[in-house]
């Protein structure tokens, strides 16, 4: 979502930074298109939005919100018709993602709703459109015609979009006070074979020509509106503008924070993308060694490939956080003061990872292609899940499905919580609630933050078995439904696909709290709890934590001899120096302290 005007907005908590993975069929290793979205935003909750498809009488609107501050905007008219709409996908198959690049402020409408008649947010564009839009195609058409028809009310936007035949990359910004409901795009259909990512900085550079439609689609006026507005030269060969350096030029910042991202999705994806040549690029050092807009991968990728992508903290690079100071004794490569710091007069900046605590919620989407013999409710599912990439359950909830389990229900409020307490869900950002999924991702989360080496491992392994179980109800789920849909029944059909949402987001939530009261008991105080039945107390064996020689030559090297035992040249029984510590203990009175019955709680199973 947002690498604003000035990056510094994208600091502050609210504002919302996002990164894509586009995956072609070709590029795909079960046939299906994907498109993967980290929606990261530390004030929006994790639920899955609803829209019924129906039927709607003349006159009737839609009532519009800002997915970034919650404010009304207004009313548009609706269709005669719109389509079933679960989240990011459709029942026709459609799928949009994005992240908010910000670009030029001549050109942004942020904060001009209401002042210029401009009513659509970027948020607001996506679901609207998805209620539209039967094709890929169909919807970069949509997106832009709403956009003339109503104004747009942000800035400028990268869209990913598919319909599991093809897959659409869309850069679409306003025109400013120039133009409040005109807007300046280019859409480009990703080669079959490719893989393309996106994460805060605009990507594309040359367009032209754009004289073919199935692959390419354009402001007509592009190169006239730049050239007329002082961001292209006039004297420049049209056919090398770049609409990127245009609308949104690469700075550190978009190279460090945004870049950089799409750098390691790269490098992780093919061995024949020159990581090397473009490291100082991403680095920030060197802006002019632009990186490719897509690759073809080394391997085709699965579905858990584009999550283990999705979820990268840039482990094994120059960037790796989880190596320095910073990463503390568990080598957690999270940061929580933020993308830029100071000491003195100088600016440092913390890694910006593709999985970050931030997030609010995200989804890897698997989209049939039409000629894959999957009935059209079908053809996309959501692997969704809510807050951290790295450490929730995605539970699989098709396009054409109309209900999900209450801990991941949204209704059609869009994160907004005044909007879930009218409808009686449980949980905002700041209001607890057990029975929240997006609460239960984050105390787990919270739970590997700071006890990372130790923590990770147990949860890596939960999602792992958590996924087999739900991909094979999935599989016995769309058996039956399919053979429903054949059989003319399609509400039948409809009603087993509710049913396998609400089973699995009730599965998942069950899951999840369980892990959380595992990893609590493991590791309460600091201290990594096993079991051990030859302790007659209480069954278990309680360890300090084990710090790396690494951690503890670096607390040495900062406090020098400030905590050096001193021996008293005495050894214990089993010959070891007897520091004055030990033998100061060995003399304290014994205390007693009363405490109530213990419960007894399951640690079994958990990794020590």
């Amino acid at each position: 979502m947002a690498r604003l005007l000035s990056f510094a907005l994208g600091l502050a908590a609210g504002a919302r930074a996002c990164s894509n993975i586009l995956v072609t069929k070709g590029a795909s290793a079960d046939g299906r298109a994907h498109v993967s979205y980290n929606a990261d935003d530390a004030a929006l909750i994790g639920a899955v939005s609803h829209w019924p498809g129906r039927r709607h009488p003349p006159g009737a609107t839609r009532d519009v919100y800002s997915w970034d501050s919650g404010a009304f905007l207004g009313v548009i008219p609706e269709p005669e018709a719109t389509l079933n709409v679960f989240g990011n996908a459709n029942e026709a198959g459609v799928v949009i993602g994005e992240t908010t690049h910000g670009g030029l402020a001549l050109l942004s409408n942020v904060g001009k709703t209401g002042a210029n008649g401009t009513l659509l947010d970027y948020g607001s564009l996506i679901w609207i459109t998805l209620q539209r839009a039967r094709t890929a195609r169909e919807a970069v058409e949509t997106m832009v015609a709403l956009c003339e028809t109503y104004g747009y009310a942000s800035d400028l936007e990268g869209f990913s979009i598919t319909d599991g035949d093809e897959v659409w990359y869309m850069e679409l910004t306003g025109r400013g006070d120039f133009d409040p409901h005109g807007v300046l795009y280019v859409a480009l259909r990703v080669p079959d074979g490719a893989i393309l990512a996106h994460a805060n900085q605009a990507r594309i550079t040359r367009w032209l020509p754009c004289d073919d439609a199935s692959v390419c689609r354009a402001s007509p006026d592009l190169v006239d509106f730049l050239v007329a507005r002082g961001l292209y030269p006039a004297d420049a060969d049209p056919a090398l503008a770049s609409f990127s350096d245009a609308v949104d030029p690469v700075t550190f910042a978009g190279a460090r924070f945004c870049e950089a991202r799409v750098w390691d999705v790269f490098r992780r994806a093919s061995s024949a993308f020159d990581a090397a040549k473009h490291l100082d690029y991403a680095r920030g050092v060197d802006l002019s060694t632009r990186m490719p807009l897509w690759i073809e991968p080394s391997r085709k990728l699965g579905r858990g490939d584009v999550h283990a992508l999705m979820s990268s903290h840039f482990e094994d690079t120059w960037f790796d956080p989880a190596v320095d100071v910073g990463a503390a004794a568990e080598h957690a490569p999270y940061r929580w003061n933020g993308l830029e710091w100071a000491l003195g007069n100088a600016s440092y900046v913390n890694e910006r990872v593709v999985g970050t605590q931030y997030t609010a919620w995200h989804f890897v989407a698997s989209v049939a292609p039409s000629d894959a013999g999957v009935p059209a409710p079908m053809r996309a599912v959501l692997w969704f899940g809510a807050d951290d990439h790295s450490w929730s359950p995605k539970i699989p909830i098709h396009g054409g499905a109309r209900e999900v389990h209450r801990s991941y229900d949204d209704g059609d409020c869009a994160g907004r919580s005044a909007c879930r307490r009218a409808l009686g869900l449980p949980g905002t950002t700041t209001e607890f609630s057990l029975d929240n999924a997006w609460w239960l991702s984050t105390i787990v989360a919270d739970q590997v933050y700071t006890r990372y080496d130790r923590a990770a491992p147990t949860v890596l392994a939960a999602k792992e078995a958590l996924d087999a179980r739900l991909a094979a109800r999935l599989a016995d789920a769309e058996a039956a439904a399919t053979a429903l849909f054949a059989a003319g029944d399609a509400g039948a059909a409809l009603a087993v696909l509710d049913a396998h949402a609400v089973a699995a987001g009730a599965l998942a939530s069950e899951t999840w709290l369980g892990l959380w009261q595992t990893l609590l008991v493991a590791y309460v105080d600091g201290r990594v709890t096993t079991v051990d039945e030859d302790d007659e107390v209480c069954g278990c064996a309680k360890e300090s934590a084990a710090f790396t020689d690494a951690w503890k030559t670096k607390v040495v090297a900062d406090t020098g001899d400030k905590y050096l035992a001193r021996s008293d040249a005495k050894t214990d029984d089993d010959g070891r120096p007897k520091t004055m510590l030990r033998s100061a203990r060995a003399e304290l009175p014994r205390r007693h302290h009363a405490f109530p019955a213990r419960a007894k709680t399951s640690i079994r199973g958990v990794a020590a």
